[in-house]
């Protein structure tokens, strides 16, 4: 062990505090020093550092997002690295001067001062990925700066996520690729400032020329789970549609809604809207609580505008269910459309039959009435058909 003299002391104690916050602030300082070959004296690398930084991520909020949107979710990294050791790769050697002892104790005691060093993430950058069908993440890589141990990111980084309407509620696994580069070594050189000791023995005075080489672990790479979670929710589909519409008034369809969602939906309410050529009065069906996997029907009477229709065309009704969900709030379906046709009414029909009977009672009647007319005529009989049919006969 060294013994170094009181003013010695203080100039190393000083420079030791300069170098620390130098070490801090090595990623901005040296980066570019990466990963090249070191210009000094191999020699005096006195100690090799055991640990790396471990990036961990949290989802801010809740984590859940509804389907059908594209969700904003934002994630928190969080550097959880720790020194795992250091291990002695050469001693300070007792042999040659007592300067240049002191210059190499004093350089060893800067290394050890970059011990937490090795724990900075340095040059974050961030890829939120899925591998999930369906589920698209819009945002890039994203840049992160750097984290030293223990640090959270100040701020979330945030990635915009597309979410299809189909996809069924749960959990779902993405994955963040985090790639950066941390600190491995620091090598310091310096010159030594010498001065007279007691009995005129150097000593050393202070440091000149220092030099210091940085490694570091290139291209690190952390793939990270990101849990997300889709909520459950109510989800309405129109299964079947029952009724004719014919050019008249008050035509009656019954159309079946099935909650395929896994959310109920309490005092539910359909509402139709309509628009030319059809009409109605009565626009809204109440279907009470339909639970997940139920159906439920709707009633509408609704009216068809003749002149304005146009048979055996696919019409669509715009429709919405009204409803509760399990929390009490009021919440809105996706638009349902009701699919329709106006079919062109056929000409056999009761009023139609009924006309051609009456048409050929007469037609009937009217030949008979002809062909008896002129059998009496000939026959020189005085009357007429059907006289006395309805009266007394004529004389």
């Amino acid at each position: 062990m060294v013994i170094l003299s009181a003013n010695v002391k203080k100039y190393v104690s000083i420079t030791l505090s300069v170098m620390f916050a130098m070490s801090m602030a090595a990623p901005a300082a040296f980066g570019a020093a990466a990963n090249q070959t070191y210009y000094g004296d191999l020699g005096s690398n006195y100690y090799s550092f055991y640990g790396a930084p471990d990036i961990y991520v949290s989802v801010q909020g809740s984590g859940e997002y509804s389907r059908g949107q594209t969700a904003t979710v934002p994630l928190t990294l969080t550097n959880k690295g720790v020194v795992e050791g250091f291990k002695t790769e050469n001693e300070v050697k007792t042999s040659g001067s007592v300067v240049n002892q002191q210059l190499n104790s004093t350089l060893q005691q800067m290394e050890i001062q970059n011990i937490n060093s090795i724990l900075t993430a340095v040059g974050i950058v961030a890829t939120l990925e899925s591998d999930i069908p369906g589920i698209t993440v819009k945002t890039g890589p994203q840049e992160a700066g750097s984290l030293t141990g223990g640090a959270t990111t100040s701020s979330p980084l945030r990635y915009s996520v597309d979410i299809p309407k189909d996809l069924p509620a749960g959990e779902y696994e993405l994955t963040l690729v985090v790639t950066y580069k941390h600190l491995r070594n620091v090598i310091y050189s310096a010159d030594a400032i010498e001065s007279a000791g007691i009995g005129g023995q150097p000593m050393l005075a202070g440091i000149r020329n220092l030099n210091a080489s940085y490694w570091y672990n290139e291209n690190v790479t952390q793939r990270i789970p990101v849990t997300i979670k889709v909520k459950e929710a109510t989800k309405f589909e129109i299964v079947n549609v029952e009724g004719n519409l014919s050019a008249k008034k008050n035509n009656e369809i019954q159309v079946t809604y099935r909650n395929s969602g896994e959310e109920a939906a309490k005092m539910a309410t359909v509402r139709l809207s309509t628009a030319t050529p059809f009409s109605t009065t009565d626009d809204q069906s109440y279907l009470g609580t339909v639970a997940p996997g139920e159906e439920a029907v709707a009633y509408f009477k609704i009216s068809v505008d003749k002149d304005a229709v146009v048979y055996d065309k696919l019409y669509a009704l715009n429709s919405e269910i009204l409803y509760e969900d399990n929390y009490g709030h009021q919440q809105i379906s996706d638009v349902q459309k009701i699919e329709l046709k106006v079919e062109t009414e056929p000409f056999w029909n009761v009023t139609t039959i009924a006309a051609v009977i009456l048409l050929m009672i007469v037609i009937v009647i009217g030949g008979y009435y002809l062909v008896m007319s002129r059998q009496y005529k000939k026959k020189g009989i005085d009357k007429k058909p059907f006289d006395g049919l309805f009266g007394k006969q004529k004389k």
